[in-house]
C-alpha cells in the first residue's frame, strides 16, 4: 500500500499537484463496543461514536500521525493533512466512567440531571428559570455544556494529538467543518487551519457569513489559526429541484438525462458570486468539493455532472482573478469593524438557537440584511466579548440572544451606558433593551419572496444610521473593505439574481445573475482609485463631507476589487544584476513609489516574467504581492540553465506601470 501511494505521489509531483491526506483513525476503533460512547442508560448511542476522552486514544492518534509522516513525509507532493473530518456529528454527551469522572474532577459536581443531549436544555422546561433570562456565569447546565464542547467530548484533544503526530513532517493541517457546532472556541484542537464548506443555495452571499464565523472561532480560540473556505460543487437536489416535483414547462435536459440524480452541479453564477464573496475576507485558501459534479467522469457515483457551464466559469475565475491577485489578497488583513454581531453560546444551549454553519435561520437573514445595507460586521463569540470587551465597537447586533450570562449582560450594559447601541429582535434577553428593533420573519421557501424580505430588512437597517466603511446606492451590490497601511481595498459583489431554467422553475433558488450598476463611495481626505481586477486608474468624484465616489458596472454575479490610496502610484524601479552565474542565486528587486519617490504603503499585485536566452519562461516567473511597494525575487539558477542574455519584465497590476531589464547568465 505504501509503495502504491508513493507512486501516486510521484505522479502528482510530475503533474505539478500537491496531495492532501484525510486521516480518520477513529474508524478502526468503532468496531469494539468497549470503545463507544454511552448514554445514561449505559448503552451505546444508535449513532455510534468512540468515547474520544479514553486515555489511550490520544497516544494512538499521535502514533497514527507519526506513521503517516514517516511513510510519506519526505515526499515533496505530500503537503497537507485533513484531520478527523466530520467526526463530531455523532458525538453526544457521554456517561462512560471516564467522562463522568473527568467532569467530577473538573467541576466538583455530577453531570446535571437535566442534560440529555449536546444541543442543550430548553429554558422553558426548567423550573424557576429567572424571569429576566440571565443566568450565572457558572450555571451548572451551562458549565457542563461549555466543558463538553471545548474539552469534555474528547475530540478537540484527539485532533491535537493527530496534528502533532503528522506535524513531525513538513505538512500543514486543517479541520473541517469547523463551525458545525455551537459558537464556542476550540474546534479542530491545535490544527493550523480552520475550514468549512458552504452550499450556496438559496443565497450565495451566506458563504461570507460562514467565513466570518471561522474567523470568530479562530479569535475565540486564541491560537491565530488561519482560515480556509470551501464551496460545495454539489447541490442537494431536494433543496433546489426536488425529484418528482411538478413544475410548469418542459423537462430540462439534465433532468431528462438523469432524472434520479440526488446531487447536482452548482449553478455557474452561484459559484462565481461565492468566490467573489469569500475572497473579500482574508482567507488563506480556497477549496472545492465534488469533482464528479464539475467534470464528466467514467464513474460519477452519487455526485452527478448536470451543468457543463460551471467548470469553464471556475477556470476563468482562477486564471483571471485568483492567480494574479491571490498573493496580494492573502497579504491584506481585515480591519476591526465598529459593528459586532454576537453569536451567543448561552442562547444556543438554553433556547436551541444557532444553525451550526448552515446559516439558514433568522439570525442569518439579519446578517444578510446587514450586507445589503452595507454595514460591515465582525462576528463575535461570548468568550471574546468577555475577554476583550466592546472597546471600539459602536453597535452590537444581537439576533436570537434569548438567554445570557450575568457577565455578558454586565459588559453590554456598561458599554451601552457609554453610548453603545444594540440592534436586536423580539427574542432579546429582557435584562437588555434594544436601541433599534428588527421584527423577525420566517422564510416561505420562495426564493424571490424571501429575498424581497431580506431587502426590506436592509431598508429598515438603513434607517438606523449605523456605521458604514463603504457605501453603494444599490442594495444588491455588496461592498466590503480591508486595509493595509494607507490603502483601503474595496470589494464589490453583484447579488442581483433571477430565476433561470436550470432549477429556477422550482422557485427555490434564483440561480441566474443579472447585470447591475451603482455608485460606490467612502470617506477619504485624498483618494486615488485603482481597479485591481482591470488594471485601471479611476478618477473619483468628490462630494460633501469628504466622501469620494465612482461608478461600477457589474456583470451577472460578478465582482471587482478597488485599491484606494491617498497618493498616486508614480514610479516603478526594477533592479536586476548585469551578470549572473549558473549554480548561484540572482536577486531581482521591484520598488513601486509615490510622490517624491516615497515608498507606497500598500500591497500591490505584481507580475514578474523571466525568460532565458532562448525566450522560454524561467523559474521565478509568476505573480507576487508588493508589500509596501516592494518585491524581492530570488532566482536559483541551475548549473544547466541556458546561458546568454535573459530578460526580466515586471508589471504592477494597479496602474499598469512596467519595467524591463536584461542580465547576462554565464557558466561558472
Amino acid at each position: 500500500m505504501i509503495a502504491k501511494n508513493r507512486a501516486m505521489l510521484d505522479e502528482a509531483l510530475e503533474n505539478g499537484l500537491e496531495v492532501v491526506a484525510s486521516l480518520s483513525p477513529a474508524r478502526v476503533l468503532e468496531s469494539e463496543e468497549k470503545n463507544l460512547r454511552i448514554g445514561r442508560d449505559g448503552k451505546p448511542y444508535e449513532r455510534k461514536d468512540i468515547c474520544a476522552s479514553m486515555p489511550d486514544f490520544g497516544s494512538f492518534f499521535q502514533v497514527v500521525g507519526m506513521s503517516v509522516a514517516k511513510a510519506y513525509g519526505d515526499h515533496p507532493a505530500f503537503t497537507t493533512a485533513l484531520i478527523d473530518s466530520e467526526v463530531r456529528d455523532n458525538s453526544q454527551v457521554s456517561f462512560n466512567a471516564v467522562d463522568v469522572e473527568a467532569y467530577r474532577k473538573f467541576a466538583g459536581a455530577e453531570i446535571p440531571a437535566e442534560v440529555s443531549a449536546k444541543w442543550g436544555v430548553d429554558w422553558t422546561k426548567l423550573k424557576d428559570f429567572p424571569a429576566d433570562r440571565v443566568v450565572a456565569d457558572d450555571h451548572p447546565i451551562l458549565k457542563y455544556l461549555r466543558w463538553f464542547w471545548t474539552v469534555g467530548d474528547g475530540w478537540n484533544g484527539l485532533h491535537t494529538s493527530l496534528h502533532k503526530g503528522v506535524k513531525s513532517s513538513k505538512v500543514w493541517t486543517f479541520f473541517d467543518p469547523a463551525v458545525r457546532q455551537p459558537s464556542i472556541s476550540g474546534a479542530g484542537g491545535g490544527v493550523d487551519v480552520l475550514s468549512h464548506w458552504t452550499y450556496t443555495y438559496p443565497d450565495p452571499l451566506k458563504i461570507g457569513m460562514c467565513a466570518d464565523q471561522l474567523f470568530a472561532m479562530s479569535a475565540a480560540t486564541g491560537k491565530n489559526q488561519r482560515v480556509m473556505k470551501m464551496t460545495q460543487l454539489i447541490w442537494y437536489r431536494s433543496q433546489t429541484a426536488p425529484i418528482g416535483a411538478k413544475v410548469p414547462g418542459e423537462v430540462v435536459a439534465w433532468q431528462d438525462h438523469d432524472p434520479e440524480a440526488a446531487y447536482i452541479t452548482i449553478a455557474p453564477m452561484h459559484l462565481k458570486e461565492a468566490l467573489w464573496t469569500k475572497i473579500s475576507r482574508p482567507i488563506q485558501g480556497i477549496m472545492y468539493h465534488g469533482w464528479q459534479s464539475l467534470v464528466e467522469t467514467g464513474s460519477p457515483g452519487g455526485y452527478r455532472y448536470t451543468n457543463s457551464n460551471t467548470a469553464p466559469v471556475l477556470k476563468q475565475l482562477l486564471h483571471e482573478v485568483i492567480e494574479p491577485l491571490g498573493p496580494t489578497l492573502m497579504a491584506i488583513p481585515d480591519g476591526r469593524s465598529e459593528v459586532a454581531f454576537l453569536e451567543s453560546f448561552t442562547s444556543q444551549m438554553f433556547a436551541h438557537r444557532g444553525s451550526y454553519g448552515n446559516n439558514t435561520d433568522w439570525a442569518a437573514d439579519v446578517w444578510l440584511g446587514l450586507q445589503h445595507a452595507h454595514v460591515q460586521t465582525d462576528i463575535l463569540y461570548e468568550e471574546t466579548l468577555m475577554k476583550n470587551g466592546l472597546s471600539g465597537r459602536k453597535v452590537l447586533i444581537m439576533p436570537y440572544c434569548d438567554v445570557l450570562t450575568k457577565g455578558v449582560v454586565a459588559r453590554i450594559q456598561d458599554w451601552q451606558k457609554k453610548g453603545g447601541k444594540i440592534v436586536a429582535d423580539e427574542f432579546l434577553c429582557p435584562a437588555l433593551k434594544a436601541d433599534f428593533l428588527l421584527p423577525s420573519f420566517k422564510r416561505v421557501k420562495k426564493a424571490d419572496a424571501d429575498k424581497a424580505k431580506v431587502l426590506e430588512l436592509a431598508k429598515t437597517v438603513g434607517g438606523f444610521g449605523l456605521p458604514q466603511q463603504a457605501m453603494c446606492d444599490n442594495p444588491e451590490i455588496i461592498v466590503r473593505t480591508r486595509k493595509f497601511g494607507d490603502a483601503t481595498y474595496v470589494f464589490v459583489v453583484n447579488d442581483k439574481r433571477e430565476f433561470g431554467s436550470y432549477v429556477g422553475q422550482h422557485g427555490l433558488v434564483m440561480e441566474n445573475g443579472v447585470p447591475s450598476s451603482g455608485v460606490v463611495s467612502l470617506k477619504a481626505e485624498a483618494a486615488n482609485v485603482y481597479e485591481l481586477t482591470g488594471t485601471q486608474f479611476i478618477v473619483p468624484k468628490r462630494g460633501e463631507g469628504g466622501v469620494v465616489s465612482w461608478p461600477v458596472d457589474l456583470g451577472p454575479c460578478d465582482g471587482r476589487i478597488f485599491m484606494v490610496v491617498p497618493k498616486p502610484l508614480l514610479g516603478l524601479k526594477l533592479e536586476v544584476p548585469e551578470n549572473a552565474v549558473m549554480g548561484n542565486t540572482a536577486k531581482i528587486a521591484v520598488n513601486i513609489t509615490t510622490t517624491q519617490e516615497a515608498p507606497t504603503k500598500a500591497v500591490i499585485p505584481v507580475r514578474v516574467d523571466v525568460r532565458d536566452a532562448s525566450g522560454k519562461a524561467a523559474e521565478g516567473s509568476g505573480f507576487y504581492a508588493a508589500e509596501n511597494g516592494i518585491v524581492e525575487v530570488k532566482l536559483d539558477l541551475a548549473p544547466n540553465e541556458e546561458p546568454g542574455t535573459w530578460e526580466v519584465r515586471v508589471w504592477e497590476l494597479a496602474s499598469g506601470m512596467e519595467g524591463r531589464k536584461w542580465m547576462r547568465v554565464k557558466r561558472e
